[in-house]
């Protein structure tokens, strides 16, 4: 005899830390990017030297690109993963009825 099985949402794959998990390093990311762009647009380049020349030519670089891109996936990872979280939830409510036998 098969033993049936009910999986709370508590126990859906950790897909509510993944989301959470993911998100945020999105908005981090994306914050990070702001934060060269934005700070790059105030520096005058004929009189930077040092730290300031180093951060105008990192914000000008793909470095900044490549965390745009990184940004973009882990939201997008984020929007995907929250999604399935709440589609766990869903179908364990459905399964709990199921079991008292309400549907």
């Amino acid at each position: 005899m098969i033993k049936k099985r009910f999986f709370p949402p508590s126990y859906d794959f950790k897909t509510g830390v993944f989301y959470r998990l993911s998100l945020f390093l999105g908005f981090i990311l994306l914050f990070i990017f702001i934060f060269l762009k934005l700070g790059s647009m105030f520096i005058d380049v004929s009189e930077a030297s040092g730290f300031f020349s180093w951060f105008y030519d990192v914000s000008h670089s793909t470095v900044s690109e490549s965390i745009i891109a990184l940004a973009v996936i882990c939201i997008g990872v984020g929007v995907i993963l929250f999604f399935l979280h709440y589609q766990f939830v869903k179908l364990s409510e459905i399964a709990e009825e199921v079991e008292k036998g309400e549907l």
